[in-house]
């Protein structure tokens, strides 16, 4: 009998007997299902079997037998999903519970944190969103961009110690001369798929990232031999090595445009693989054949749900989880809002702000402001000048609320360590009546809070400010119509390169950081590649002038269970998932 036709048995002697505990002989029980005894018997078996009755049979005719019901239809339902859930058919949980998101809620709730069976490690964290776009090459954000670093593989990688580019899926390279570099690839290196890494896929991936602007230099990429490719230039970079770690030049198979949904379940060669991509959850599992170290954690599952924070924080149970009892989850400082998170609505997973966290740092990055250069009202420095007095972050911070302060950093440029402002000079309100237009990307759990504040100051300057919410494709590449841009940026290590990397390849700042003047860009960016200009001095550049204008650094955080072992905050406010592992009790 399948098991829907067990639960509709089940459901008949529920609606058959309300009071879920009877005394009755097999035959009654036949006759009522309208079956052989026989059958009964059977049907009394699974049903124990699936925890929902107790039957005490009484030998002897005449005898009544002692049936109890364990499960009301409700609880049925929840069991039910339960195990769908543990399956990993998320979305045949959720269409079960219908419009009951509390439930829902409650049984993704109870499947974060960590579970060790028979020396298989999961790891479970929250999140507040899904992640369907996971194809380097295409605008990424922070959590995004650590995700594909642990699905894919560069040519060379970052060593996190020192910031160098050591070897990845290049074992070794060769500056030919100052425009010619050759890459010497390790063999044996499979895709997630099986199929064996070639020169061609290296070719492939190298050749579409000529498209961005920290690429436009390499002019030709060409096989030379099975397992080796000669990268040419159009003028000399020494730091190749390092350009091509970058998210954007990841390695993919060379057919992954003929790929169905290669950008939610992508295939690489990295350390984990893709198992599901959807709505509620990211299931990446370890990828046995990774050409480096296994992972030790066996998989890692992202558990989305957008109202995740919102649950009465003394809710019943509604399930018995499987994880171990009294743990908390991996949880990040990303993962809720700094509102919810002060208001304790997720403190069963978050434990409360005061508790002590693994590791906290101030972010490299934060929230900036950017002024659009195609704007009229920014023509002149003196109404940029008015604008940062306006939205001067040490002002803005104080009309946040006072529990999330803490959290928050004023700052005059990208990184902690550096310091830069705006040239001295007059400023120059816009003429009224004024209205400005601010686009921010959806899906961030304080741009809402913060362009509200903003919204409220200018308002009381007689400034009129529209609240725009785009899709972050469409933000990352400004192809919108908007006066400024609240965004939030975190930088890797190294650091100071990623700022630049940053400034001078992301599609959004590409026409804005120069006020428009592609040619100061373009020796901007050859300066900069050729080391001639620093991160540091471009930063300046742009300050300076008042088109950037950053706003706060954030204060990162990450709790875990006390069992997990090698798990470190990284810049992207994760933590790489293959260095990490439980310790059992």
């Amino acid at each position: 009998m399948t098991g829907r036709r067990l639960e509709q048995q089940y459901l008949r002697l529920l609606e058959l007997f309300p009071t879920q505990n009877v005394s009755i002989t097999l035959q009654q029980l036949a006759d009522n299902l309208h079956c052989s005894k026989r059958h009964m018997r059977s049907l009394l078996v699974q049903m124990q079997d699936a925890g929902w009755i107790d039957w005490l049979s009484v030998a002897g005719r005449g005898h009544r037998s002692q049936l109890r019901l364990l499960r009301n239809s409700h609880q049925l339902l929840v069991a039910k999903a339960e195990k769908l859930l543990d399956q990993g058919s998320y979305d045949e949980a959720i269409n079960l519970l219908g419009e009951e998101k509390q439930l829902v809620t409650s049984l993704l709730r109870s499947k974060l944190g960590y579970s060790i069976r028979d020396d298989y490690q999961s790891l479970r964290v929250p999140y507040y969103r899904s992640l369907p776009n996971l194809y380097p090459g295409t605008p990424l954000r922070r959590s995004e961009v650590h995700l594909v670093r642990q699905i894919f593989n560069g040519l060379t990688r970052v060593n996190e110690q020192n910031g160098l580019p050591e070897p990845d899926l290049a074992h070794h390279w060769r500056q030919l001369d100052a425009l010619s570099w050759r890459f010497y690839l390790r063999p044996g290196v499979q895709f997630h798929d099986g199929r064996e890494l070639t020169s061609e896929d290296i070719v492939v991936s190298v050749n579409r990232c000529r498209l961005q602007p920290l690429f436009s230099h390499i002019t030709r990429v060409y096989q030379s031999g099975t397992l080796s490719v000669v990268v040419e230039l159009a003028e000399p970079d020494n730091q190749l090595p390092l350009l091509l770690s970058h998210p954007t030049a990841l390695i993919l198979p060379a057919d992954h445009q003929s790929r169905a949904d290669f950008s939610s379940r992508p295939i690489g060669t990295g350390p984990y693989q893709v198992s599901e991509n959807n709505d509620w959850h990211l299931l990446l599992k370890a990828f046995d054949h990774y050409f480096g170290f296994r992972a030790l954690v066996d998989e890692v599952e992202v558990l989305m749900w957008p109202d995740l924070s919102t649950l009465p924080k003394k809710e019943e149970p509604v399930s018995s989880s499987q994880t171990l009892p009294g743990q908390s989850a991996a949880w990040l400082s990303s993962s809720i809002s700094d509102v919810d998170y002060v208001a304790g609505h997720a403190v069963s997973f978050t434990g409360k702000p005061s508790d002590f966290s693994i590791e906290m740092f101030l972010e490299r990055g934060g929230y900036f402001l950017l002024c659009d250069s195609r704007s009229s009202l920014w023509k002149s420095i003196e109404t940029r000048r008015w604008l940062r007095e306006k939205l001067n972050p040490n002002l803005l911070i104080q009309q946040l609320i006072e529990p999330i302060r803490q959290f928050w950093v004023p700052t005059g440029s990208l990184l902690p360590s550096w310091f830069h402002c705006m040239d001295a000079g007059k400023s120059q309100a816009p003429k009224a009546p004024c209205r400005l237009r601010l686009a921010y990307h959806a899906q961030h759990p304080e741009y809402t809070m913060l362009a509200g504040d903003m919204q409220r100051v200018l308002a009381e300057a007689g400034v009129e400010l529209e609240l725009i919410e785009l899709g972050y494709e469409l933000w990352a590449t400004g192809e919108a119509e908007a006066d400024l841009w609240l965004g939030t940026v975190n930088f890797p290590v190294p650091e100071e390169w990623n700022v630049g990397a940053w400034l001078l390849g992301m599609p959004l700042l590409k026409n804005n950081i120069s006020g428009g003047n592609s040619v100061l860009f373009e020796q901007w960016l050859q300066q900069w590649r050729s080391q001639q200009l620093s991160s540091q001095q471009l930063v300046q550049n742009v300050v300076g002038e008042g088109w950037l204008q950053p706003l706060f650094h954030h204060w990162m955080r990450l709790k875990g269970p006390s069992q997990a072992q090698g798990i470190h905050l990284n810049n992207l406010g994760w933590f790489d998932f293959k260095t990490t592992w439980m310790e059992p009790d």
